[in-house]
């Protein structure tokens, strides 16, 4: 019998012998794979639109949480890695990441000492601000250890989640910092994917130039005082938007435009499939660099059961996949490491439970007990937090190497 891992957490990365292979039933099902050579191309597709931007790429690791994947990115150029929290702050810095920025609120005690220890381990920590009982608190707390913590103020909309809403509330914070010890006021933060409305392009477009604008007042009255100033916006959604508004304002060279988008690493099939294409439909850059980004997250299962005609049970479920935006859908069968067909347009996933996947087929397709079916999958973000251990794999779905995730 070939040699088989169980799920582990004792490494990040674990090399496989070679002879290994997905398709011929060496490894458990389900799993979910990246495909190498796809992460590759959205590594180096994704430096490249930031490099032609004249832009930095601050990759968003909530999205794998896959140390693995955050090495690929620093090695393919980008600045640093964007977290959620202070625990996912702690993973990208031991992954490598000499920036960080937490593009959420940091309250609470313990929070503000793990991220304390990764400053005074080096870790440049940017960390966002909306309110001025929480730059109190950081004050408070950075200032008994005789630490500087950079802040970046977050500039919200009506109706979003974080961030002030006014451009009065941002101003009066930003000269709170000016006056406390142990906070540096570094710049602003936004995030556009909150935008909501009849006409959201214009609604984006507003916003960068709205932060970009308050960018050069900060600048104008003195009150950036961290050395390091940036302005950072941009999800996986209007990233190009984005950088054309930030290259295009007029700030002082020195400031730093840093992007956030996290889910190109993986893509999907789905709505970042979608967004991709209006990406494509406006951005000239975009189309010239060649190519596009590629989906990289597949998951592998079993045919489980066929227990009535038109219908197979696979062998996966809500525990396994997104199914938020979209059900996982069908690309290939292969029976006994053989392609039996990548034509699915007639079979659909009509229905998920926890570990069961209701999938209709229609009469072109003959389904087996144990053909292996590779499904796309839609948001990647909630694939990926399903899983402790993703197999890497080539072309053919030889196993390369097993990492771990870290959520």
């Amino acid at each position: 019998m070939k040699y088989q891992r169980l799920r582990h957490k004792s490494a990040t990365s674990l090399p496989y012998p070679n002879g290994l292979n997905l398709l011929m039933q060496d490894i458990c099902l389900p799993a979910a794979v990246l495909k190498q050579q796809a992460i590759r191309h959205n590594l180096n597709w994704m430096q490249s639109f930031a490099n032609h931007s004249k832009v930095l790429l601050a990759p968003h690791g909530k999205t794998s949480m896959t140390p693995w994947l955050f090495q690929q990115q620093l090695a393919a150029g980008a600045w640093g890695l964007t977290v959620a929290t202070a625990y996912q702050a702690q993973i990208a810095a031991e992954a490598g990441a000499r920036h960080i920025i937490l593009a959420n609120q940091l309250v609470g005690k313990a929070n503000m000492a793990l991220v304390a220890g990764l400053v005074q381990d080096g870790t440049e920590v940017f960390v966002c601000v909306d309110h001025p009982a929480q730059v109190l608190a950081l004050s408070d707390f950075f200032q008994s250890l005789q630490l500087t913590i950079p802040l970046l103020i977050e500039l919200g909309v009506d109706g979003g989640r974080c961030g002030c809403r006014t451009e009065t509330d941002l101003m009066q914070l930003a000269k709170q910092i000016q006056s406390l010890p142990a906070v540096q006021l570094a710049g602003i933060e936004f995030y556009e994917g909150v935008v909501k409305g009849a006409e959201p392009e214009q609604g984006v477009r507003q916003l960068v130039r709205q932060a970009a604008r308050l960018m050069a007042t900060l600048q104008q009255q003195q009150l950036l005082q961290y050395p390091t100033a940036l302005i950072s916006g941009a999800g996986s959604v209007w990233y190009d938007v984005v950088a054309e508004e930030l290259t295009k304002a007029v700030l002082p060279e020195q400031i730093k435009l840093v992007l956030r988008p996290g889910c190109y690493i993986s893509h999907d099939q789905g709505i970042y499939q979608q967004a991709q294409l209006q990406v494509l439909a406006r951005s000239p850059l975009a189309c010239s660099l060649g190519g596009d980004l590629q989906n990289a997250l597949e998951l592998a299962v079993y045919v489980q059961s066929l227990p009535e005609p038109g219908l197979a049970v696979l062998g996966f479920g809500k525990r396994d996949a997104a199914f938020d935006a979209g059900l996982p859908q069908a690309m290939a069968i292969y029976r006994h490491g053989n392609l039996v067909t990548e034509d699915l347009a007639d079979c659909e996933t009509i229905k998920v439970m926890d570990q069961h996947a209701f999938w209709r087929f229609g009469p072109s397709i003959q389904p087996q007990i144990g053909d292996i079916v590779l499904l796309g999958t839609s948001h990647p973000c909630l694939t990926f937090d399903k899983w402790r251990t993703l197999w890497v794999v080539d072309e053919r779905y030889n196993l390369l190497q097993e990492v771990d995730t870290f959520f």
